[in-house]
């Protein structure tokens, strides 16, 4: 029939396909685009008053329940990609050269990930063995999470 299309005009009229997440050569995927968390800034408290700051202060220190000193895992924080628990490491961030295979095959031996940690006063690096942020120390961790498949899980 005169609608018909011919094969040509019919793969032109077809949408094109939204492109992939780009890979590395392993396969795995790229390197997330913002790759420092900053922490939010804190709202002033309203009509406070020095007990309140006291208060405050206080209940910031006992309801640091994700709070490592030195490094270690983050208590009931997990990675559903890998399906391993999250580490985070005090007062470093991660150099810029680190990749996947890095932490696939270092993951967890602080010992072997400092090798590309650098020390950062007030901030702490976070991977598990298939991705990697660095982050301010104060960074609340759902913003640390974001783009990556961590997840904060009650056990």
């Amino acid at each position: 029939s005169a609608d018909a299309l011919s094969p040509d005009d019919f793969h032109q009229s077809l949408p094109l396909a939204p492109p992939l997440a780009p890979l590395d050569a392993c396969g795995a995927p790229a390197r997330p685009s913002e790759a420092f968390v900053a922490a939010k800034p804190r709202s002033a408290p309203k009509g406070g008053s020095d007990d309140d700051d006291l208060d405050d202060l206080v209940g910031e220190v006992l309801s640091a329940d994700a709070r490592v000193v030195g490094h270690g895992m983050v208590p009931d924080f997990h990675c559903t990609g890998c399906d391993f628990q999250v580490m985070r490491a005090d007062e470093y961030v991660w150099a810029s050269d680190v990749d996947y295979m890095f932490f696939r095959n270092n993951y967890p031996t602080f010992e072997k990930l400092r090798i590309k940690a650098v020390r950062q006063s007030g901030c702490s690096a976070y991977c598990c063995q298939c991705s990697w942020k660095s982050a301010h120390s104060n960074a609340d961790l759902a913003d640390v999470a974001e783009g990556l498949r961590w997840r904060k899980v009650a056990i």
